[in-house]
């Protein structure tokens, strides 16, 4: 069963920022699909993925050094970041 997606706002930012970078070294395309991609594996096993933060989980995007994190709430997933690997692990997602 496929659990519903759904994306805070700063998560949108994220990946829009992310794409409007990668758009500009001619990946922007490649980018996004790679996030689809993950969102589908998410949405598909979302207990697959391994606990980083109390009941956050991250799942990393293949080909781009960046990892959405998520949480599981009851039926659905709520994608909370999707951050560059490299990124302050200050400002690491938190419910």
């Amino acid at each position: 069963m496929t659990s519903a997606l759904v994306v805070r706002p700063s998560a949108s930012r994220d990946v829009g920022e992310a794409h409007a970078y990668h758009s500009q070294h001619g990946r922007g395309d490649a980018f996004l699909a790679a996030v689809d991609q993950v969102l589908d594996r998410i949405a598909e096993r979302p207990l697959m993925f391994p606990l980083v933060y109390g009941d956050v989980r991250r799942a990393l995007l293949r080909r781009f050094a960046y990892s959405a994190f998520f949480m599981v709430d009851g039926d659905a997933v709520v994608i909370l970041a999707v951050y560059h690997q490299r990124r302050d692990p200050s400002r690491r997602p938190k419910p």
